[in-house]
């Protein structure tokens, strides 16, 4: 008795998932949802057609590198966000700048109200340069590389220095 050779379905290349554009589409659904948009209001704001978005967050199709640029600034993330990057390197002589601030701070009217934003913010900086080889990450994973660090070096007396988040 032979045994039998099992069934195999060969997937085309159309059909098999791609974890990156699997990781972005779930992402693209989830910032849309968070805006409150329609896959026709992401279309008109990228000058798409509405099936594109569709393929996009069924993961069906990879967006060109302008549609995943302008994706990133529709929804206010970076292009590394979008594709499941944790790690955001920066460039030499980058900054980083809090842009809610500085649009409240455009929009007072008068100086009052501009002092009463400072004064309401007085931790917080409008902008901080970034040295050479920073990198943006989530603060659990900062936390936890600073803590690695410190507790090497558990003697030093400047090893608060490691611990100071802001605002």
């Amino acid at each position: 008795m032979h045994p039998i050779e099992p069934t195999v379905t060969e997937l085309t290349d159309d059909q098999v998932p791609r974890p990156l554009a699997t990781h972005l589409a779930s992402r693209l659904r989830e910032l849309r949802a968070r805006r409150g948009f329609t896959q026709d209001q992401v279309a008109k704001r990228l000058g798409c057609h509405e099936s594109a978005v569709s393929r996009w967050e069924s993961g069906s199709r990879f967006p060109t590198g302008e549609d995943l640029v302008a994706l990133a600034d529709l929804f206010e993330v970076s292009a590394d966000d979008l594709l499941g990057r944790i790690r955001q390197y920066t460039a030499m002589g980058s900054a980083l700048v809090d842009m809610r601030l500085l649009e409240k701070l455009a929009a007072a009217t008068t100086t009052e109200e501009f002092d009463r934003v400072i004064a309401e913010n007085e931790e917080q900086a409008i902008w901080l340069p970034v040295p050479d080889g920073a990198a943006v990450m989530p603060v659990a994973e900062a936390m936890r590389w600073a803590r690695k660090v410190a507790d090497k070096h558990k003697g030093s007396t400047f090893v608060d220095r490691l611990f100071r988040p802001r605002g």
